[in-house]
C-alpha cells in the first residue's frame, strides 16, 4: 500500500500485536446488535420514551460506526501477520467486502438520522445539537437492521477463517517483526 494508509498500517505493523484485529472487531458487533435492540424498544414503547430511545440508539450507532473504522483499521494490520493460501485469500476478499458493506449501512443509517427532523421540531429537547434533527425512523431502522446483518455474515466468515483455516492461529502465524 502507498500513502498515507499505507504508512499508518506500516506503523501499526510495528507497533501493535498480531492479534489486534480479534481484540477490537466484538465493539462493533456489540455496538451494532445494541443499536438495533435499543431501536426496537423504542418502537415498541412510543411515543411515551421517544426521544431517550433516540438519544440512546443515535449515540451507539455513532460509537459503531467508530469502532467500525478502528475494527478495519485493526484488520489492515493483522492481516500482515498471516501467511495466506489462495482459499484463505479469497475468504479475506469476501471478508473485507462485507465488512464495508456493514459500514455503509451503518453510515447510510447515520446520515438520515442526521437528516430526519423531529416532528415538533422542538429545539430545547434532545437533538443532535439542538438543531431538531436525530429522530429515529424506519429508513435509518432498516440500514441499521442492514449493517446488523452484514456484521454476522462478515463474523460468521471470520470465524471460519480462525477456526476451520487457522488464520491468526499462532501456529501458521509469521512474524514480520
Amino acid at each position: 500500500m502507498n500513502g498515507l494508509v499505507g504508512r499508518l498500517v506500516g506503523i501499526g505493523v510495528k507497533i501493535l500485536p498480531p492479534t489486534v484485529h480479534p481484540m477490537v472487531v466484538h465493539f462493533p458487533i456489540a455496538l451494532l446488535y445494541l443499536t438495533l435492540m435499543i431501536e426496537i424498544l423504542g418502537y415498541l414503547l412510543r411515543p411515551r420514551h421517544d426521544r431517550f430511545f433516540a438519544r440512546a440508539s443515535f449515540w451507539t450507532l455513532t460509537l459503531s460506526l467508530l469502532a467500525i473504522v478502528a475494527a478495519g483499521a485493526a484488520g489492515m494490520v493483522s492481516e500482515h501477520f498471516v501467511k495466506w493460501s489462495p482459499k484463505t485469500s479469497a475468504m479475506l476478499s469476501h471478508h473485507q467486502r462485507d465488512a464495508f458493506f456493514t459500514g455503509l449501512f451503518a453510515l447510510i443509517a447515520w446520515i438520515v438520522r442526521l437528516s430526519s427532523r423531529f416532528k415538533d421540531r422542538d429545539r430545547s429537547s434532545w437533538s443532535v445539537a439542538r438543531t431538531g434533527r436525530g429522530r429515529m425512523n424506519p429508513l435509518s431502522s432498516l440500514f441499521v437492521l442492514g449493517a446488523v446483518v452484514m456484521i454476522s455474515l462478515t463474523g460468521i466468515l471470520g470465524g471460519s477463517m480462525v477456526y476451520d483455516h487457522g488464520v491468526g492461529i499462532l501456529h501458521v502465524t509469521r512474524q514480520v517483526r
